[in-house]
């Protein structure tokens, strides 16, 4: 199938690139029409918080509750009592309420809005209700309310939006470090191919990827709550990807040149090889963001298909998009001839040459070829990682010396791999060692909850965060709900069952205010609004959300055959962070299940499986480390644009667990299929893992870098989630690409020796067989085996007779 595919794109590149383009071009126009839709808003099905929320929906009110719009002068303004600055204040609350969407404005002068009025009148918020939900909060739709507010500008009177407005106003694009992940991309891609065309081709099938699932993502918002992270999160990991992806099957396509098949012939084997690997490592990925499912929460759902989308559109773009580019581009992607070259290409032909396609499936090569006894032996056989076609006994002098150029240079992995192989002990547990100390702090891994305190200081939620903390005290950024719903109606508020529970929240330690008692229209439910004394992020008002839910409420409403809820932005973090601790067991042995079962099918061996599935935990162990130690403990805050420490939301660490354990999954095939490849055809152990390494180092090492440069761009975006995800995704890469395929990997491999292709008799006859990377799946040799025959992939049903391949 995937030759086919491959060949396909290839006889027809400019129909498959204008497919592509009118793809973009559609779902372009789509998000131009109906706009990219984000929510923050979080449900947690089964929560204290989410019975809160349900119960709440019996008051009549905005769709978005009431935004604050807060208005400051400083120490030496004008009190916002005096009667210049109410007049400006009623003539900005005026024109807010003629704007689109807005419903309802309270100013601070009113009998309803007096408590929006700071004791020293330099600070006072207007409470803006409007008839859109928070996901429909634009950023045009608060320009629009801070540009009404101009006759309080006018005198003297700083006006920033709060609330899901600030949010909206604060959504900055990500452009600019998607520009730059690109840039640094295209120079990585340079200095390995040194040609142009060859560096581009790779970025070219990444942004028209990108363009695509990032389109699909913004009009998912319409059908789902999709948070802004999610765009976010799909661009970086749809961009890294998508070039890596590229650069793996470019790297073939050239090699397949190098060796003298026509272009349509390369682009189709490449497809059929490295593309197969790419589809293999794609699944990884999705399979392993699929567990993100058991967390039972929509916001993971939303998290966890944005990425997964990107990573499909990215495998997708690299077996249809790729092939046609390589067809269009033909020969000037080609690698620059070596000195040894022309010698080979002025080789006599000679008759025809047998070559046995990768995989199933009809193959013709028109390109000349040498005499048949020119160049012989294992060496003109190899097939790399990176999905090299296994040629026949006869080959040209051209890929001998491609396999010569390949050999040089991973000469620098193959003096690593030999000086693991000399000492595996002390390589694996000095490796162990480095990882120990930059987990360590993981261990004080804690889940909490960002408020507008974390954001940076320039941006309106921080603004709008300090001046009213400073005002009204910290907790009026994060007020808790507390809402009873009562069998029979209440008499009002002076009802003994409400006037009860109004007194008990009173009482509780922590409570800064309480608000007057709220009525639903049948009154059947009571709501109301709790003040704490602490921030919303600060372990104290989740300290103060479990008082309220254990004794305060349990006791105050004993014995009346009704209870209270506690919701509010702090309750809903605190109750997902439960949840979320709560599955992570859970998904880590999902994710860790699925990353075996699919390294088994594909290595058919017990050992490599469960080895390779645990040493991709070391990755992300270190990254938890190095996101504890510079988010939760502050270390170098400053250098990352931060004030100072910052709590970790807990969907970050689980999502970066199943983002990180799929991404090295694409490393652990690569390196693998090179090592299973060789001790296929020597039976060597100690050697196969050092021209595994040998081989694949390199491109490993170049895509680990493009992906780390592409995620430390988003380092510049201001949403401290964003910068954790950079940072910890780059540490995690950097570290699987060099530590663990570097060190850990071989050393483990060479101390386990021939017990790493164990596989029991009855398994190996009950798994399916599949081939990853066109290379054959017979039984690892002995030391002593014979090579394959050809005459075996004859016997094959599913494989293609050899193909008799003429110069012309």
């Amino acid at each position: 199938m995937f030759v086919s595919v491959g060949r396909w794109c290839a006889r027809r590149p400019k129909r498959t690139i204008a497919a592509w383009l009118l793809l973009l071009l559609a779902l372009g126009a789509a998000v131009a029409l109906c706009g990219r839709v984000t929510s923050e808003a979080v449900s947690i099905p089964g929560s204290d918080s989410q019975a809160a929320a349900d119960a709440a929906r019996a008051f009549p009110g905005s769709a978005s509750g009431k935004q604050p719009l807060v208005l400051h002068t400083g120490a030496g303004g004008a009190d916002l009592t005096s009667a210049g600055a109410r007049d400006a204040v009623a003539a900005a609350a005026r024109n807010i309420a003629g704007v689109d969407h807005v419903v309802a404005v309270t100013t601070p002068y009113e009998g309803a809005g007096r408590a929006a009025m700071s004791a020293d009148g330099h600070t006072a918020f207007l409470s803006v209700e409007l008839d859109v939900t928070d996901r429909d909060i634009t950023p045009e739709v608060t320009r629009r309310i801070v540009d009404a507010a101009r006759p309080a500008e006018a005198a003297g009177i700083e006006v920033t939006p709060g609330g899901s407005l600030a949010a909206a106003a604060d959504k900055g694009s990500t452009r600019h470090s998607e520009i730059i992940g690109l840039l640094a991309a295209l120079a990585i891609l340079w200095f390995g191919f040194r040609s142009a065309v060859a560096a581009t081709v790779p970025l070219i099938a990444a942004v028209v990827g990108l363009g695509v699932s990032l389109s699909v993502v913004g009009l998912l918002g319409h059908l789902m709550d999709m948070p802004s992270a999610g765009s976010t999160i799909a661009a970086m990991i749809g961009l890294g990807v998508g070039v890596d992806y590229s650069l793996f099957c470019l790297t073939r396509f050239r090699e397949l040149l190098g060796d003298g098949a026509s272009v349509e012939d390369a682009a189709a084997l490449t497809t059929a090889a490295s593309g197969k690997a790419v589809a293999f490592a794609g699944c990884a990925v999705v399979a392993a963001l699929a567990s993100l499912a058991l967390g039972g929460l929509p916001l993971l759902h939303a998290l966890a298909l944005a990425p997964g989308i990107a990573v499909l559109v990215a495998v997708a773009a690299t077996l249809t998009l790729l092939p046609a580019l390589f067809a269009l581009l033909g020969r000037s992607l080609a690698p620059t001839p070596t000195a040894a070259a022309p010698a080979a290409s002025a080789a006599p032909a000679a008759g025809p040459v047998a070559l046995r396609p990768a995989t199933p499936g009809p193959v013709a090569l028109d390109s000349a070829v040498p005499d048949p006894a020119a160049v012989r032996g294992p060496a003109a056989s190899d097939v790399s990682a990176l999905g090299r076609v296994a040629l026949g006994p006869a080959v040209s002098d051209a890929a001998a010396a491609s396999d010569a150029a390949a050999g040089a240079a991973g000469g620098g992995w193959r003096r690593v791999a030999e000086r693991v192989a000399r000492q595996p002990w002390r390589h694996l547990i000095g490796a162990l060692l480095l990882v120990a100390v930059l987990a360590a702090p993981a261990a004080g891994l804690t889940f909490g909850q960002l408020d507008g305190g974390d954001k940076v200081s320039s941006t309106a939620s921080r603004t709008a965060y300090d001046r009213l903390a400073s005002a009204f005290g910290p907790g009026v950024n994060g007020p808790l709900q507390v809402t009873d719903a009562l069998p029979d109606p209440a008499s009002g508020p002076t009802d003994p069952r409400v006037a009860k529970v109004t007194d008990a929240l009173t009482d509780t330690p922590g409570v800064a205010a309480v608000g007057p008692p709220q009525l639903s229209p049948d009154g059947r439910t009571a709501r109301w609004q709790v003040t704490p004394t602490t921030a919303p992020g600060d372990p104290e008002t989740a300290r103060l959300v479990h008082r309220l839910r254990e004794s305060t409420l349990p006791a105050a409403t004993a014995d009346t055959g009704h209870g209270a809820h506690v919701s509010g932005a702090p309750a809903a973090q605190l109750d997902l962070n439960d949840r979320l601790s709560r599955r992570l067991p859970a998904i880590i042995a999902f994710v860790l299940v699925i990353a075996a079962l699919l390294l088994l099918l594909a290595f058919r061996s017990v050992v490599v499986a469960a080895t390779a599935a645990v040493l991709n935990l070391v990755s992300v162990a270190a990254a938890y480390g190095v996101l504890t130690a510079l988010f939760q403990q502050g270390w170098g805050a400053g250098a990352l644009g931060l004030d100072g420490p910052v709590p970790i939301p807990g969907y970050v660490p689980l999502l970066m667990f199943a983002v990180l354990f799929g991404l090295s999954m694409d490393y652990e095939v690569f390196l693998l299929s090179a090592v299973r490849e060789a001790y296929l055809k020597s039976g060597d152990h100690r050697g196969s893992v050092i021209t595994g390494l040998a081989r694949t180092g390199g491109i490993i090492t170049s895509a680990a870098l493009i992906m780390v440069c592409v995620f430390l761009s988003y380092l510049l975006s201001d949403d401290p989630v964003v910068k954790m995800f950079g940072i910890g995704l780059a540490t995690a890469v950097a570290l699987d690409a060099t530590l663990v395929r570097g060190l850990l990997v071989p050393a483990a491999m060479i101390l386990l020796g021939k017990a790493n292709w164990w596989l029991p008799g009855w398994l190996d006859r009950a798994l399916p067989r599949i081939d990853i990377e066109g290379g054959d799946h017979a039984p690892p040799p002995g030391p002593a085996a014979e090579p394959e025959p050809e005459s075996e992939a004859e016997s094959d049903p599913e494989a293609a007779p050899p193909v008799t391949v003429r110069k012309t």
